[in-house]
């Protein structure tokens, strides 16, 4: 009889009950955190008074017959009672859904696990795969979740520091698979919703060191990697965004497509933050709160870049108005008109300089190239030939529109007579070029081809005039 009875030894077996009292006490502890935002998503009726959420019933219907604990050692712990019902916060998320959380708990730990973000338990690493598997990783070092402005929880970002590195893993709520959503949603958005200045920085770490100081940040998921077409922007419509790129080459050029994306989903303002020169490659925004630098006067004073909307992304339908848009005079002159009064360059300095809209600041980047660059693909899109079109929109075009950039060591009206006739004609035309006194240090306002009063900005912000210039003096002949 005893060759038919089969013997199993459990001994080895993993100690579920542990792992599930584990499991309960992550997802209460998770709850808990976020009480109110947990109850407001269970029961959109209630109502905080005192401490207490209350609420009609588990059905969510309005009243104040089931009241939740707020504060203290009872947080969480909640009693109904017209049904003299109660529990802990796990067994109110399981009434609600019109479950037990002592017979359906795989179903309810499911759930919770959904809408907090936890990622659920990982399978076996496959020993051949193309990228390191997240339980290769070891345990996560840090944490961030993106909510939606409402408080919905959309991803969750985790990071990872094997000896190989740091590594990041974002986790896809809704899809419940360890990916990107798509789009990918901006960081802090219950707080974007509500502010009118925001600081774009590159990476969650950045963003919640500025939270944390008070100040509302946001970053793309990924930072610099973040690809700019799949992030969705719209939170910051309406918002004056203010760039702090990390200082280092990724960080200027995703600043640059970071600003256009912004300004297309419809900030009223964008600009760029120089970080300070005397810093080390990769400096940001954690570094400078560490070490007690002040974050708020850079932020309130510091050098920046006024980002515009690129003229060939949508060009204003004044842009070529009574200008022959065909040539490169006509390239120079629409420039003029449309920067003219935000951009001078100062010859004594050697330097581009850009209105803030309170102080002047060097154009460390050569932007201003961009914005030529800009003028002559707008020009090229009205084209009706394909020949036309590419001469507008060729190197030689831009270059000659850019010319200002090139003679940036030009010291004086008399050195630009050196270039061709071509040359010095659109450096006649090419922006009220601003010459800056070595006896009194104020830009003046220049333009060989201006008639009548050409009107300036000085460096502390007033607008001032000068007389009308006679073709005498008025620079070398065209």
């Amino acid at each position: 009889m005893t060759d038919n009875i089969l013997w199993l030894d459990f001994n080895d077996a993993p100690a579920q009950r542990a792992e599930l009292g584990s499991d309960t006490e992550t997802l209460r502890a998770g709850l808990l955190q976020r009480l109110e935002a947990v109850l407001h998503y269970l029961f959109p009726h209630g109502r905080i008074r005192n401490g207490k959420f209350y609420v009609g019933d588990v059905d969510g219907n309005p009243g104040r017959s089931l009241v939740v604990e707020l504060e203290g050692e009872r947080r969480g712990l909640w009693k109904d009672f017209a049904t003299d019902e109660g529990g802990d916060v796990i067994a109110l998320w399981a009434r609600s859904h019109g479950l037990s959380a002592r017979h359906d708990f795989p179903r309810v730990a499911s759930d919770i696990r959904q809408w907090l973000g936890l990622a659920p338990p990982l399978p076996p690493a496959r020993p051949e795969g193309r990228s390191v598997a997240v339980d290769e990783l070891g345990p996560y070092t840090a944490k961030w979740d993106y909510l939606s402005a409402d408080g919905e929880l959309i991803a969750c970002v985790y990071r990872y520091d094997p000896p190989s590195g740091k590594e990041y893993r974002p986790w896809d709520v809704r899809a419940r698979m360890w990916r990107a959503p798509d789009p990918r949603p901006l960081y802090h958005q219950p707080a974007l919703a509500k502010a009118r200045d925001v600081v774009l920085v590159e990476g969650e770490k950045c963003a919640q060191a500025l939270i944390d100081a008070g100040i509302c940040a946001t970053t793309a998921m990924h930072g610099a990697n973040a690809p700019v077409d799949k992030t969705d922007w719209s939170p910051l419509a309406g918002k004056q965004v203010l760039i702090w790129p990390d200082k280092d080459k990724p960080g200027w050029a995703y600043a640059d497509q970071a600003a256009q994306a912004v300004l297309q989903a419809g900030a009223t303002a964008c600009a760029i933050l120089y970080p300070p020169a005397d810093k080390p490659e990769g400096w940001d925004a954690a570094d400078a709160l560490s070490e007690g630098f002040d974050v708020a006067g850079l932020l309130a004073a510091g050098e920046r870049l006024p980002v515009t909307r690129a003229v060939d992304d949508a060009p204003p339908p004044d842009l070529f108005a009574g200008v022959d848009w065909r040539t490169e005079d006509g390239l120079a002159t629409a420039f003029t008109n449309r920067y003219g009064e935000d951009w001078r360059y100062c010859a004594a300095w050697g330097k581009w300089l850009v209105w803030t809209g309170t102080r002047w600041n060097p154009d460390q980047v050569l932007h201003v190239a961009h914005l030529a660059r800009g003028i002559c693909r707008a020009a090229s899109a009205r084209a009706g030939s394909p020949r036309t079109r590419a001469k507008l929109a060729s190197g030689s075009t831009m270059a000659a529109v850019e010319l200002p950039s090139m003679a940036m060591r030009i010291g004086s009206c008399a050195a630009a007579s050196a270039f061709s006739t071509m040359s010095r004609r659109l450096l006649g035309r090419l922006v009220r070029i601003s010459v800056c006194s070595d006896t009194a240090s104020s830009v003046i306002g220049w333009s060989a081809s201006s008639a009548g009063i050409c009107s300036s900005r000085a460096p502390n912000g007033k607008l001032r005039s000068k007389p009308k210039r006679s073709r005498a003096d008025s620079g070398p002949k065209r």
